[in-house]
Formats: C-alpha cells, sequence, structure tokens
C-alpha cells in the first residue's frame, strides 16, 4: 500500500469531487498530518505534470474523511492502529506498546504541551471515570502512575496519542522502503 499510487482524477471520479473540493481536503490532510507524503507529482513522457494520490490516502478519505458516523479523532486512531498492525504483520513482529512513565504534574504539563488547569482537570475526570486513584506523593510532588499516563494518553489527550502512533508508522514504512531498496528521505 505504501507504493501503490492512483492517479488524481480517478480519485476524484471515484469519490465524484471537483478540484475546489479535493483542494480544501488535501489542505485538512496537509494540517492534520504534515509528516505524510501521501501526494506525489511526477512528469510523465510527454512532459506533463500527473499528480499521484498514494492508496493510504484513499483509505484515509473512505475511513475518516467521509466517515460521518465516528468523531473524526476516533476514526483517525483507529486508522493508523489499523495501518501499524498491518505493517508489523507484514514484519512478524509483536505489536508495539507505547512505554509510558510515572510523571509529576510538572512534567505532564511539558508532555502533553498543556497547561496547570488542563492537566488538573483531566487528572480528575480520568479518576471519576476509572474510580481508581492514579495520584501519589514523593517529597511533596504530586505523582501519576504509568497507567494513568497510559489512560491520559490513550482516552483524553488523544492529539499526542495519534501522533505518536503516526511517527511510529512512518518508522515502520521506512524500513519496509529500505528492505524493498525504495528509501525515500523522510524528516520525522
Amino acid at each position: 500500500m505504501e507504493f501503490k499510487s492512483m492517479e488524481k482524477w480517478r480519485v476524484l471520479r471515484k469519490f465524484n469531487l471537483n478540484e475546489k473540493q479535493f483542494k480544501r481536503i488535501e489542505k485538512k490532510m496537509i494540517k492534520r498530518h504534515p509528516l505524510e507524503f501521501w501526494i506525489d507529482e511526477r512528469i510523465a513522457h510527454n512532459g506533463q505534470i500527473v499528480i499521484y494520490i498514494k492508496l493510504e490516502f484513499i483509505e484515509w478519505l473512505k475511513e475518516v474523511y467521509f466517515n460521518k458516523e465516528k468523531y473524526y479523532l476516533d476514526a483517525e486512531i483507529e486508522f493508523f492502529e489499523k495501518q501499524v498492525y498491518r505493517l508489523e504483520n507484514e514484519f512478524n513482529i509483536e505489536h508495539y506498546e507505547f512505554k509510558y512513565e510515572d510523571m509529576s504534574l510538572i512534567d505532564l504539563r511539558v508532555y502533553f504541551n498543556k497547561s496547570k488547569n488542563a492537566i488538573g482537570v483531566a487528572v480528575n475526570r480520568m479518576e471519576k471515570r476509572t474510580n481508581k486513584s492514579y495520584k501519589y506523593t514523593v517529597n511533596g510532588i504530586v505523582m501519576v502512575s504509568k497507567e494513568g499516563v497510559k489512560w491520559l494518553a490513550e482516552k483524553y489527550f488523544r492529539k499526542q496519542y495519534l501522533k505518536d502512533l503516526e511517527i511510529y508508522k512512518l518508522l515502520l514504512q521506512n524500513v519496509k522502503r529500505k528492505q524493498n531498496g525504495l528509501y525515500e528521505l523522510l524528516i520525522v
């Protein structure tokens, strides 16, 4: 899927889109996923520029962009988890679990790039929803256990989790490109 593409005009026809609509979709995709390279420009034999769309982007359109049944962030996470599972199965490796550590409330603010108030509200909501206490104190510093940090990342501050998933997927794709001799320089 990483190497296969479809011409832009075929994608426009498939989804019944015009150029203006596609430009709007492209801008949203670039804003949400600046690390992805799903659109290629190539020069044809006659000198014309032909735009190709990666099949992964077409899947993203179907499963995320045009999916109005789910909240977009849930659909995004599902999509990237599916891509990661597919790549891990291709390499016959175990599913990677993100490692989280116990963190202080101050470290959580830096990790999630959120304010003191947002972290406090998130930790309180987490404890209400799970009916568990993930907080403890060490030398007067309030700490959150690694299970709590994992819950916050995967259930509350999901944009950070999505970003981590996307970076991991790109790393797996780079390994696949190297194995196939098609390595492209990607800045991750």
